[in-house]
């Protein structure tokens, strides 16, 4: 009775395959550009830029270009495998999935994670944590400028604990993934010179960049407000440190 009762009470982190999810959003991104080629609508699931490029290479205009993908499906699909939008530069899509899984666990420890718009909160280099409202009133009134703020916190934290989290994927090398560290590098300091001591600040990260992800974590792992983990240790915090508590 009592190994059924502990067993009853206990929780395990929920786990996300990242790379499966891009991979299956790619295949997602290419299906809809093959339309937006059939259809000859390029406004939108087409990477403009490198469409041009394409057109620069193969010495055709648009028109030419999208007669011989009507006259040839597989060149349709070549054309939107190399055009479609990639899964990697849709971070947000990301961030969501990680901050809502963290959220199916915390929410059973007290503790709430609200994703946020990227223009909810944002923190200032001098310390300041602004709102949308205040930041378009500053900006209006030219009191702050863009290159004065921080990115904007990914999540809120309510209930048993408040802080703030930033939410990062980060797979493979190159690109805007070599932001990514420097991005949390700079977060951290910031806690450090001007957060809150009584509200715990969290950068998540999930990554394939063992070496970068161990430096960041080593950096500030004496830090008391500061958390670094992947969604599954975060989730596994939560637990240990409020639910049932």
């Amino acid at each position: 009775m009592t190994e059924q009762t502990t067993l009853s009470t206990t929780i395990e982190p929920s786990r996300a395959d990242f790379i499966k999810e891009r991979a299956d959003r790619q295949s997602k991104n290419n299906r809809l550009a093959q339309i937006a080629i059939k259809t000859r609508d390029l406004s939108k699931h087409i990477n403009l830029k490198e469409y041009e490029r394409v057109l620069c290479e193969v010495n055709l205009t648009s028109e030419q270009l999208l007669d011989e993908c009507g006259k040839n499906i597989l060149l349709t699909i070549i054309l939107a495998g190399r055009c479609a939008i990639n899964s990697s530069r849709q971070g947000t899509k990301d961030e969501e999935l990680q901050i809502s899984t963290c959220n199916t666990i915390s929410s059973k420890c007290g503790v709430l994670i609200e994703n946020l718009s990227s223009t909810a909160f944002r923190p200032t280099k001098d310390g300041k944590l602004l709102t949308k409202a205040e930041y378009n009133k500053q900006l209006a009134d030219k009191t702050i400028h863009k290159n004065d703020c921080l990115k904007s916190f990914d999540a809120r934290i309510t209930g048993k604990i408040t802080g703030w989290i930033f939410a990062k994927v980060a797979i493979g090398l190159g690109g805007h993934q070599d932001n990514v560290f420097e991005e949390a590098h700079t977060f951290c300091e910031w806690v450090i010179k001007y957060g809150n001591k009584e509200e715990i600040y969290i950068v998540l990260i999930d990554t394939d960049l063992t070496t970068n992800y161990n430096e960041l974590k080593q950096k500030y792992e004496n830090q008391p407000n500061i958390i670094i983990g992947d969604h599954v240790s975060i989730q596994q915090y939560f637990i240990d440190n409020y639910y049932n508590k």
